[in-house]
Formats: structure tokens, sequence, C-alpha cells
């Protein structure tokens, strides 16, 4: 299990970042990833109010498949998630495990198509993404060692105002790309 503490949020475009953001960090890699995501057919996770706390995906990287269960298991004081568990597996024959979701009566709900630059920042990984049908965001996850959860999404918050942008709380997106699609209120 990891625990991972990040933010993210909308922007207009990523040319202006794209330009500075070589000044504290290395490019890791420009991939394309599709997200296939997946309800079993006993608990709809989109259904669940106010926002899904819980996703089960199978990511499509050109150089492996990977599938993963998230849970948000932190809260804030707004009462949204601060952070989630991950599980996750590579996967050898990503065909067959579609195969097997299918069989055991789990349903595709969405597919996230995007175009993401993963950049290493030192004590932060930074997602540039282009996402077919949203736009653009900008995910800043923390990679160092922070004292605490809400120490850690502050630094997450400082760094990206590196780039000339002014965050406040209501700027940040606390839901993900699927959960953007369906339309669900954070």
């Amino acid at each position: 299990m990891n625990i991972e503490i990040e933010i993210k949020i909308k922007v207009d475009s990523l040319e202006e970042i794209k330009k500075k953001i070589p000044n504290f960090g290395k490019l890791i890699k420009s991939i394309r990833q599709i997200d296939d995501y997946y309800v079993p057919c006993h608990r709809n996770f989109f259904a669940q109010k106010p926002h899904p706390v819980e996703w089960l995906r199978v990511r499509t990287n050109p150089d492996k498949v990977i599938f993963e269960y998230d849970k948000s298991v932190g809260k804030g004081a707004d009462g949204l998630q601060e952070y989630a568990e991950e599980y996750e597996t590579e996967i050898s024959r990503p065909e067959e495990l579609k195969k097997i979701l299918n069989f055991l009566d789990f349903k595709k709900v969405i597919i996230v198509d995007k175009e993401r630059q993963y950049w290493n920042c030192g004590k932060f990984e930074v997602a540039l993404d282009d996402v077919k049908g949203l736009g653009f965001f900008v995910e800043v996850e923390a990679k160092g060692s922070f004292d605490n959860p809400v120490k850690a999404k502050k630094e997450c918050i400082n760094f990206l105002e590196k780039f000339g942008i002014k965050i406040s709380e209501k700027d940040l997106i606390k839901k993900g790309y699927p959960a953007l699609f369906l339309g669900l209120t954070q």
C-alpha cells in the first residue's frame, strides 16, 4: 500500500508551465495513458455520495499495464479526501484480466484518455495532463518526507505557486477525472 498526497488544479493552458518547469525538475517521460474504470455489480463506486471514495481501474501505459484499487482514507476539515490508499499490481495479460472482470460482472463505467508528462521535481512529482474531453490539469504529488498529510498538501500548493499560479482552497480539484466526466459534485 502507498499513501498518495497530491493536489490537482485545472488550467487554461500548459504552455507557461512547460516553459518554467525545467527550472525545477527533469522530464521523466511523456506518454499517453488510457484508464478503464470498473465497478462491481454489487456496489457502484460512482453512486457514492457526495463523490466516489473508491475506484478500480486498469491503466494502460506504453510500457506496462497496471491493475489498481484506490480508496480515500483521510478526510480534511471540509470532509473531502486528503489522501488515498493505493493497491496496484502489474498485469502481463491485460485482455485476459478484462475478460475476467467481465465474467465476474464488473462493468466498465468510463474511459479516461490523456496525454501526460511526468516531471521529477525533487520532493514532488508533477504530472501535466491533457485530458481528452476535459482540458488541461496539473497534479503535484508529495514524494518527500513530510510531518503529516496536511503539511504535505500545503507544500504541494507552495511548490505550484512557484509557477506564478495563485491557488486558493476552492481551486483544488478533490475528485478524479471519472467524477469530472460524470459531472459528480465535490
